[in-house]
């Protein structure tokens, strides 16, 4: 009788084992990167990704099942410009 409890008693430590560990989430890393245009970029970051010569689009590094990844949120790339000022060296606000 006492041998039939001991072995209850670790077959029920065993299943309360295997539950905890079943319910915790995945240990994912925290510093996820993502690679692109030969630079390291961490998750939440946007680039502008260069595919081939002619394509080119705006992406962001994101996780997806424990992997990251480039989700893709624009056609292009924005690009800045300046506009010519022709003022001859002297500050525009004075």
């Amino acid at each position: 009788m006492m041998r039939m409890k001991s072995r209850f008693t670790a077959i029920g430590i065993g299943l309360f084992t295997a539950l905890i560990l079943a319910a915790s989430p995945a240990a994912a890393g925290e510093e996820c990167e993502c690679v692109g245009n030969g630079q390291k970029v961490k998750e939440g970051g946007v680039v502008c990704l260069q595919i081939g010569s002619s394509t080119r689009y705006l992406a962001r590094c994101e996780r997806n099942l424990n992997n990251t990844s480039w989700k893709k949120i624009a056609d292009g790339c924005p690009t800045a410009s300046m506009s010519p000022w022709s003022g001859h060296g002297q500050n525009p606000n004075s």
